[in-house]
């Protein structure tokens, strides 16, 4: 999980919000499970913005979304405030997986890291040990967010893994060159490797970690 910036709300969205919410809430009042319709809150456009926020990656996990892979979360459930369900500031983009949430309903978003938080930094409560995610120094809040949207499952140590043994051939790769050439890291190799912690990288953070390991 990395920072985002929020960006401007789509023109589709602030046109229609006001009378697609009305038209759900009048709904609801006749069909309380009623969901919103996703053809609205998950229009092309609105898609197009949150996945422009988070370079095409899930805003919880990290890893890329192929197109039409993608979810678009409310962040406050919309069983919880359903006149959210067309907020701007309450649309993410996950992967199907951080969107399921149903097995950790218990931990509320409140108790948990919102990517979206500009006074709030990940990287102060998430670390990494080699492809494993773990609350940095005993985080309560890191704690709560790995479980809730399922950080350290299977799949995920498995994808982010791939990407490290990429990132461990190139430092090889580097430091082989420098034992040969007898010198130290040069400016192209050093941007060669900090180019794996950048925001539109896979799994940034975790690259963020493993940079500051290794001094870079």
């Amino acid at each position: 999980m990395m920072g985002l910036t929020r960006l401007a709300e789509p023109a589709v969205l602030a046109a229609n919000k006001v009378t697609w919410t009305a038209r759900y809430l009048a709904k609801v009042a006749a069909t309380p499970a009623k969901r919103p319709p996703s053809g609205q809150y998950a229009h092309a456009d609105i898609v197009a913005a949150l996945r422009a926020m988070s370079f095409g990656k899930c805003f919880y996990c990290e890893q890329p979304l192929a197109e039409g892979d993608e979810e678009v979360d409310h962040y406050i459930e919309v069983a919880e405030d359903r006149a959210r369900a067309f907020d701007w500031l309450n649309l993410y983009l996950a992967c199907e997986k951080c969107n399921d949430k149903q097995t950790n309903r218990a931990i509320p978003v409140a108790e948990c890291l919102d990517p979206c938080d500009p006074n709030v930094r990940p990287g102060d409560h998430l670390t990494f040990e080699h492809d494993v995610v773990v609350a940095r120094n005993d985080s309560a809040v890191g704690y709560r967010t790995i479980q809730k949207y399922g950080l350290h499952r299977d799949e995920l140590n498995l994808k982010r893994a791939r990407h490290l043994r990429v990132f461990d051939g190139e430092l090889k790769r580097i430091l082989r060159a420098m034992v040969a050439e007898q010198r130290g890291m040069n400016d192209v190799e050093r941007e060669t490797l900090r180019r794996f912690g950048q925001r539109d990288h896979p799994f940034s953070l975790m690259f963020a970690a493993q940079l500051a390991s290794e001094g870079l």
